[in-house]
C-alpha cells in the first residue's frame, strides 16, 4: 500500500472539512450516522425523535426505549447505489422498574476503490473504508410522563491499513403529555397521545488520526458534530394516524426537517410517507402475530438526492 496516497488523502480531506465547516454544510466523521437504516422510520422521513419506542428509536432518542415491554430483535438493511452498505442489528429488552437495556451493531461500508500510485498508475490493489459502531443504551421511566436514557457508543472506522476509534455519547429524553392531565381528559380532543422528544448526540465523539511516512506525519482529528434535535408527535382521527415532526442542528450545519406520517389501513398494515429535509419517503409496515410472538416487517423507499440513486430499505421486527 502506498502510505503517500493514503497520508495525502487525510491531509487532503482534513483541508475539505475545515473549508465546508465555514460554508456551514457538507460531510464530517459519522455522517452515515444520519442516513436512516430502519425502514419505519425511513418511510416517515426519518421524524422520530418523539416516537422512539421500539428498537429502531434508539438510533434517534434513547430515552424512548424505556417503552418497550417485550424482549425484541430487529434487523435492517439498507440497498444502496455506488457499492455503499449499511446495516443494523439489536437486541432489546425489558428490566426492572420500567427500563430497558440494548445492545447494538450498525455497519457502514463504501466499497472497494482501486489503488494508484503517485502517478496516477494502477497497482493492481484496492482500497476500501467501513465504520463500525457498537451500542449499549439505557433508558428508564422515572414518572408517567417522563423517561429519559443514555447511549454508550463505540466507533471504529478503518481506511486501508490504517485505523481509528472513538467513544460518543448520545442523551435524550422523552415527554408524554397526555399523562399530565387527568386520566381520560385527552380524549375529548382532535388529537391524542401527544409525545416531545429531546435529544443530544455524538458527544464527545472524535477520530483522532496518525500517519506516519518517510519523516513525514500527519494526526488530523476527524470531529463528529455535535447534534442537537426536538420531536413532536401525535395521533388523530381515532387513532389511526400518526404524524409526527423533527427539527435538528447540529455544531457545523444548517437546521433541517424531518416529517412523517403512519396510518393503520388495519390493525396489520400501516402505510407511511414522509419528507426527510425536502426529500420524498414512502413506505408500508406489516405485523404478523404468530401464536404468543410478533413478527413485523417494514420496507421504505427513498427518493433520489444527489444523483446517488434511490434506496430501498428493509427491517424485520421479532417480538418475543
Amino acid at each position: 500500500m502506498n502510505k503517500h496516497i493514503i497520508l495525502f488523502g487525510l491531509i487532503f480531506l482534513a483541508s475539505v472539512n475545515f473549508a465546508v465547516a465555514k460554508e456551514a454544510d457538507g460531510g464530517y466523521a459519522g455522517a452515515f450516522l444520519k442516513v436512516p437504516v430502519a425502514a419505519r422510520p425511513a418511510a416517515m422521513g426519518g421524524a422520530y425523535i418523539a416516537l422512539s419506542e421500539d428498537a429502531a428509536g434508539q438510533l434517534y432518542n434513547p430515552g424512548g426505549l424505556a417503552s418497550i415491554t417485550r424482549k425484541d430483535f430487529f434487523s435492517s438493511y439498507r440497498v444502496m447505489k455506488l457499492d455503499r452498505k449499511l446495516g443494523f442489528v439489536s437486541f432489546v429488552a425489558p428490566t426492572k422498574l420500567q427500563s430497558a437495556l440494548a445492545i447494538s451493531w450498525m455497519y457502514a461500508g463504501s466499497g472497494e476503490v482501486e489503488e494508484r500510485t503517485n502517478s496516477g498508475f494502477l497497482t493492481g490493489s484496492t482500497i476500501a473504508s467501513a465504520d463500525h459502531v457498537f451500542s449499549v443504551t439505557f433508558a428508564k421511566q422515572f414518572q408517567p410522563f417522563f423517561s429519559a436514557g443514555t447511549r454508550l457508543n463505540y466507533f471504529y472506522k478503518t481506511y486501508d491499513d490504517i485505523s481509528a476509534n472513538s467513544i460518543g455519547i448520545d442523551l435524550g429524553a422523552q415527554l408524554f403529555v397526555d399523562s399530565l392531565f387527568e386520566y381520560g381528559a385527552m380524549e375529548e380532543f382532535p388529537i391524542n397521545d401527544i409525545k416531545i422528544g429531546l435529544v443530544a448526540q455524538n458527544i464527545s465523539a472524535q477520530y483522532s488520526w496518525k500517519v506516519d511516512v518517510n519523516q513525514l506525519s500527519a494526526s488530523p482529528d476527524d470531529e463528529f458534530p455535535l447534534e442537537f434535535g426536538l420531536g413532536v408527535a401525535f395521533r388523530s382521527f381515532q387513532r389511526n394516524l400518526l404524524t409526527a415532526v423533527d427539527v435538528r442542528k447540529n455544531d457545523k450545519q444548517a437546521v433541517y426537517f424531518r416529517f412523517g406520517g403512519e396510518y393503520y389501513l388495519n390493525p396489520k398494515l400501516a402505510l407511511r410517507a414522509g419528507l426527510d429535509d425536502g426529500h420524498l419517503t414512502t413506505g408500508l409496515g406489516f405485523n404478523l402475530p404468530l401464536s404468543r410472538n410478533i413478527l413485523i416487517i417494514d420496507y421504505a423507499f427513498a427518493d433520489d438526492r444527489v444523483g446517488e440513486g434511490s434506496d430501498h430499505i428493509f427491517s424485520l421486527n421479532f417480538l418475543f
